[in-house]
């Protein structure tokens, strides 16, 4: 609302489709059916949006592969959680839902970890292209759920999936190509973690998964490369002997989980300015310099206020 009052416009379903650089600056951007000349662009597109890497690709904007995580959402009851997490206190109105942060790195240093993890919520189903199974978590308002959720994932590098700037997006594009292949649709690719532990998948267990497309018995290991389904494993029994509910195997693995951060960094300077134009400002969690909503606000504010200080009428 204050952007509109202050002159501005949002649109909604509109792509941005080109880029018109000319002389080291961008000139106009098109969206939907308009073209519009700028001063200054802020590129604050999230970490899926793998069109418009390809575009800045083609229009020689300097990108980079980078690190992310790629596995799959395990889901417990909360009340297992709780219990894990507070004993004989479980269930006590005054304590707040339960909640667990854990890792672990094998002897070459490769971690893996619980990310998102999501309180009394939802498995949901998130994919962006066609062809392609992604899992993601959520929690509403309540976190009143039956089960609690967060993605077990495996930290991947470029020495894993290649140098050139897009073969990371290729990399979890192909874990999710291979899910939807096995399980003939967008079902997510899941088992019990006993089922993933003994090469023996099934959905029967003591936890009722929450996808809404529904789940298929399917094997992790031929979805994932050897060495993430081999961490996720370690992974598992590590962290099995921190908290009981790790240890029940028929918790619910529901794969893949590919967009934990962006895949690519569009390389920017000091100011915050892509290495390639002038006036172009990659932020966010697309441009690869946050992890998450706070820490992408925060980096927006800043590429306003580095905008704000260049154009600024300067004193007389």
């Amino acid at each position: 609302t204050r952007i509109i009052e202050l002159g501005g416009e949002v649109r909604f379903d509109t792509a941005l489709t080109d880029l018109s650089i000319a002389n080291g600056r961008v000139q106009t951007i098109s969206a939907g059916d308009k073209s519009e000349k700028v001063s200054a662009v802020i590129l604050a597109i999230g970490h899926s949006a793998r069109d418009t890497f390809e575009l800045l690709q083609c229009k020689n904007i300097f990108l980079e592969p980078k690190p992310f995580s790629v596995g799959a959402r395990i889901e417990h009851k909360q009340a297992a959680v709780d219990e894990s997490l507070y004993g004989d206190h479980a269930g006590n109105p005054l304590l707040p839902k339960g909640e667990y942060q854990l890792s672990w790195r094998d002897k070459n240093g490769r971690g893996v970890y619980t990310f998102c993890m999501c309180p009394g919520g939802t498995v949901v189903p998130s994919a962006s292209e066609s062809g392609g199974t992604v899992t993601n978590g959520m929690s509403e308002f309540a976190r009143d759920g039956e089960n609690a959720n967060a993605a077990v994932v495996v930290a991947v590098t470029p020495d894993d999936f290649g140098h050139c700037p897009l073969d990371g997006v290729a990399f979890a594009r192909s874990i999710e190509q291979k899910a939807y292949t096995l399980t003939g649709s967008y079902k997510g690719a899941g088992t019990t973690v006993g089922g993933f532990l003994d090469g023996k998948p099934e959905i029967a267990g003591t936890v009722s998964p929450t996808y809404a497309l529904g789940c298929k018995a399917t094997e992790l290991r031929d979805v994932f490369p050897k060495f993430v389904t081999d961490m996720l494993e370690g992974g598992l029994q590590n962290f099995s002997r921190k908290m009981k509910c790790f240890g029940d195997k028929g918790a619910m693995l529901t794969a893949p989980e590919t967009r934990t951060s962006s895949p690519v960094r569009i390389t920017r300077n000091a100011d915050m300015v892509s290495l390639s134009v002038e006036n172009l400002y990659p932020c966010g969690e697309g441009a690869g310099y946050a992890g998450g909503i706070m820490s992408a606000a925060v980096d927006g504010l800043k590429a306003a206020m580095q905008i704000m200080a260049r154009q600024a009428p300067c004193d007389k």
